[in-house]
């Protein structure tokens, strides 16, 4: 049985102070990603594979830290791929301007750079246009909103059973019967 959202927020919390002060990526990368599936009573071995050898862009071998295959999401557009890709570059670029800071003085909610803080706000947006939560918005409200629209997607992507019939779906069969 799956966790209800009280207990992967308390979960995710406890996440955030344990993970504050990460700072080796070579080192603390497998226990930092074993510890965020947790919060949400994931094993990694169900969703997950670590050090997966790939070809990067330009032929050479190299390693990614996490490959999980279930979780590509639906397909996007070009359009859309091309603009989380930017934005996406958007947040590393900012990020590197304070190579300095660690990720939890970065993403302190009063201290964030403005740099950083617009980045994330442009990687949003280009993430709400692909995928158009909330029943086709463009943007979501909050944080929150977002989150909880993800976690739906998630769950539908990779749930064994049939999505749910809608109203309208329902409604669609009852007229062909």
């Amino acid at each position: 049985m799956g966790l209800n959202w009280n207990e992967i927020k308390s979960k995710a919390l406890q996440f955030s102070k344990t993970w504050a002060d990460a700072c080796n990526e070579n080192s603390q990368a497998k226990p930092f990603w074993i510890a965020f599936f947790e919060i949400f009573g994931i094993t990694d071995k169900r969703v997950a594979t670590f050090e997966l050898n790939v070809k990067k862009l330009g032929g050479a071998q190299g390693f990614a830290d996490l490959f999980w295959p279930s979780f590509a999401g639906e397909p996007l557009s070009d359009k859309h791929r091309a603009a989380i890709e930017q934005a996406a570059q958007g947040v590393l670029d900012a990020r590197a301007q304070f190579a300095s800071s660690s990720l939890a003085d970065l993403y302190d909610p009063l201290t964030m750079p403005l740099a950083l803080l617009k980045a994330h706000h442009k990687l949003d947006t280009a993430a709400d246009a692909a995928y158009q939560p909330s029943g086709g918005k463009k943007t979501c409200a909050s944080d929150a909103e977002r989150v909880a629209f993800l976690f739906d997607l998630y769950q539908r992507i990779t749930s064994l059973l049939p999505a749910p019939a809608t109203k309208k779906t329902r409604k669609s069969k009852a007229t062909e019967t």
